[in-house]
């Protein structure tokens, strides 16, 4: 910035100054490291996912790191935010709660669902980096996890029962790092945000994200999925 002229932020003087002038993403974005993806409305596997481990077994998502493991021009997944929009939903669930699941593992999945229609797509228009992240949603199967496996987050994301159009938005590495329990009423649309810690997918590690509930039922739900991540060597 100009020495010349007297800033109450910044004095006088030949010492060098930098300022920081676009928030994180925005700046992840100006130097091509931000992407999202969607999958147009989609059926989550048709279980009855009353527990954590049916939610960790048949996860709605996936998102798998394809970088290789150990090159120095592999990059780290940095996960933002995924946005669930519910098309159908499960008959007879009284509460949702999720749970998000790290593994080293690559295909984490033994039955694949749908892979993301669109993206990953750089949201720089002035960039032409291209992602090596593969997102899949949907009638998703996970292999049991290996003694690696790590449950990164899980809490409460609704104490009432879904409707068509209730939308829940997972952000991570937001302040509050901590599932948000909400006040609802069941007939009234919904639009929730679930903040979340940090959740950085190395080389050769798979996400997953599942959804367990009191009386979830057999019905499988229909989502519409938008994620958005950045990716970026480790510790720059």
């Amino acid at each position: 910035m100009s020495q010349g002229v007297t800033n109450t932020n910044y004095a006088v003087s030949g010492s060098t100054k930098v300022s920081t002038i676009l928030p994180g993403d925005y700046a992840a974005c100006d130097e091509g490291s931000y992407y999202t993806a969607s999958l147009s409305a989609t059926a989550s596997t048709a279980v009855a996912t009353t527990t954590q481990a049916l939610a960790k077994t048949n996860p709605s998502l996936a998102i798998i790191n394809n970088y290789p493991v150990g090159s120095a021009n592999s990059f780290n997944v940095y996960l933002r935010y995924a946005k669930f929009l519910m098309t159908a939903v499960t008959t007879g669930a009284t509460t949702a709660q999720q749970v998000g699941t790290l593994d080293n593992l690559v295909p984490k999945l033994s039955t694949t669902g749908t892979a993301f229609t669109t993206g990953p797509v750089n949201t720089n228009s002035a960039s032409g980096t291209t992602s090596r992240v593969s997102l899949i949603g949907g009638v998703n199967v996970a292999s049991a996890d290996t003694a690696s496996a790590r449950t990164v987050h899980t809490g409460v994301v609704a104490n009432s029962i879904p409707i068509i159009l209730d939308s829940w938005t997972f952000a991570w590495g937001e302040p509050v790092s901590a599932a948000m329990s909400v006040i609802e009423t069941a007939a009234t649309v919904k639009q929730l945000l679930i903040p979340l810690p940090p959740v950085i997918i190395a080389p050769g590690w798979t996400f997953t994200l599942g959804f367990w509930g009191t009386s979830w039922a057999a019905s499988a739900p229909t989502y519409q999925i938008d994620v958005g991540w950045i990716e970026r060597p480790a510790g720059q």
